[in-house]
């Protein structure tokens, strides 16, 4: 993954998880969370996209204060070129 996508997908993230409240799919029963995973990764390669992404995604849309710095530790973890030193 190039950085302008991670910065992008947690960008996308961050909007999801503004606009997520617990009562939203009770709210809309046609709420989706795994629309809103698909939309945060729609700019993404393929090969970008793992089950433990859409996971994270997922819980940090449901609970961001939990779940934030594991999912920016692993998209940033994912760019190309990076090194846990950098």
């Amino acid at each position: 993954m190039k950085l302008d996508d991670a910065d992008a997908l947690l960008q996308r993230v961050g909007t999801i998880a503004i606009m997520y409240y617990r009562a939203l799919p009770a709210d809309s029963p046609e709420y989706q969370l795994n629309d809103d995973i698909d939309w945060c990764l729609d700019d993404l390669a393929p090969d970008d996209v793992t089950a433990e992404l859409r996971d994270l995604i997922g819980r940090t849309v449901v609970d961001p204060t939990t779940h934030r710095e594991a999912l920016t530790s692993f998209v940033y973890g994912t760019v190309a070129g990076s090194s846990p030193t950098e």
